[in-house]
């Protein structure tokens, strides 16, 4: 029997004679992910062989994690039985990074374990100490330093979501329930989310090409984060085209772009910025595309690509705000907001696009409805132009890519490609393993 597969967060040992090197993966994925798993007596392909066990096996698996692993664990050891085969399950989890096995630090990339770098190690100590210490610092401000009509509307929406179990508004019972406020005091996390004179800061602008060259509108915006999220989807949505369609009742408004998706983007570069250094969002509304900065770190080997198709956990930067915006319904289940927008842009034939920057991302939504000029008399059917945009907008996308983001076969992929190719607007350049496919102009 086959119980799965090797990941960032799973890794699998034939028998407990690879204890060392169990111990390392375990290590290696807590600095990447905070929790994973091992299992002993299954081999690298996922089968289940089986694992002799007998009355000292679990003991010794717990002395070697207690003797190799800093800052200690606790795991759960589970003796497994399947298919008359018996296996070790070793659960594991903290969140106490970075963790240290036998002096050396490692992180998990792929379904390997390689050393840290000291840049590394640096940047990863910067965020736990961030991530855990600075939404709970507490602030000169108290509770009269809020924005009580953000508080009320943040209520409203989470009660009528039911995320939040209050009957009336109690501004006192609200911050203590959502956990903002000690003492009087106003914590970090909940003055960037709420304070009246926060100075969280959001760019928004217009441009007349694809370019940043020339504005056709720029505001510059300072606030908190809650009143910030609804000032860029409003201006997002102020911006961009909408269809009608007529339904048996009423007719019904739609973006081009979905709004849910757009929501997710600006909510996550809320949440995800690092704000010691006063970071400033940024929304850019061009002809082809639509372009939100995220001036939050990225883990340095994943892309959105991997949240998508390898289902990873998720690195909360600030979780207080998440928590918080959870309530309102602003963000959805953590961990799943990359995959959300890549439902919502499918049903939409939205395509996406994303590059890294040297203190941030960013994410575009490339608009599908501008008209391309490729050639004067070239027709391409809507499922062409999406892969057209695909290659257009995303410099060397594989064929796996591509069929992962449209939620189709890559033998779907290709027969879009080779009618594209036959049409002429697009070509294949260099070889078929390192070559690429690129816009006939």
């Amino acid at each position: 029997m086959v119980i799965g597969s090797e990941s960032e967060t799973v890794e699998f040992k034939l028998t407990t004679g690879e204890k060392n090197e169990a111990v390392e993966a375990m290590a290696a994925i807590l600095n990447k992910h905070c929790r994973g798993t091992v299992y002993f007596g299954v081999d690298d392909s996922g089968f289940v062989r089986g694992q002799q066990i007998s009355d000292s096996t679990k003991k010794d698996i717990s002395r070697i994690i207690s003797d190799a692993i800093e800052p200690r664990i606790a795991p759960t050891i589970e003796v497994l039985t399947i298919e008359q085969r018996t296996i070790i399950k070793v659960s594991f989890s903290g969140h106490n990074r970075p963790y240290a096995v036998n002096g050396k630090y490692l992180i998990r990339t792929g379904t390997e374990n390689r050393r840290m770098s000291p840049d590394e190690l640096k940047r990863l100590i910067k965020n736990d100490d961030y991530s855990s210490k600075w939404e709970e610092e507490l602030t000169d401000y108290t509770t009269d330093d809020l924005d009580d009509d953000a508080l009320k509307d943040f209520y409203q929406s989470a009660k009528d979501c039911g995320r939040l179990s209050m009957k009336e508004y109690d501004k006192e019972k609200l911050l203590t329930t959502i956990d903002i406020v000690r003492g009087g005091q106003i914590n970090n996390g909940g003055y960037a989310l709420f304070g009246k004179n926060a100075k969280i800061g959001l760019k928004l602008a217009s441009y007349a090409t694809d370019n940043k060259v020339t504005f056709t509108d720029l505001k510059l915006l300072e606030g908190n984060i809650y009143n910030l999220v609804n000032a860029a989807l409003d201006y997002i949505l102020n911006r961009i085209n909408w269809r009608s369609e007529i339904g048996a009742r009423k007719r019904k408004e739609i973006p081009e772009i979905p709004e849910e998706a757009i929501r997710e983007i600006i909510v996550n570069a809320f949440a995800h910025a690092d704000y010691e250094t006063v970071p400033e969002i940024e929304i850019g509304i061009h002809p082809g595309k639509i372009e939100i900065y995220n001036p939050g770190s990225f883990p340095d080997d994943l892309t959105p690509l991997d949240f998508i198709s390898r289902n990873l956990p998720s690195y909360k930067r600030n979780k207080l705000i998440l928590d918080i915006l959870f309530r309102s319904k602003d963000v959805e289940k953590s961990g799943t907001g990359f995959q959300r927008v890549n439902d919502f842009c499918k049903q939409q034939n939205v395509t996406w696009n994303y590059r890294k920057e040297a203190y941030g991302f960013f994410f575009e939504f490339i608009r599908t409805n501008v008209q391309i000029n490729v050639q004067i008399n070239t027709e391409l059917t809507e499922a062409e132009q999406v892969i057209f945009n695909l290659i257009q907008n995303n410099d060397g996308i594989s064929k796996a890519e591509m069929a992962i983001r449209i939620g189709k076969s890559e033998k779907t992929v290709q027969r879009l490609i080779s009618s594209l190719i036959k049409k002429q607007v697009i070509e294949r350049e260099g070889s078929n393993k390192s070559g690429s496919w690129k816009i006939k102009i």
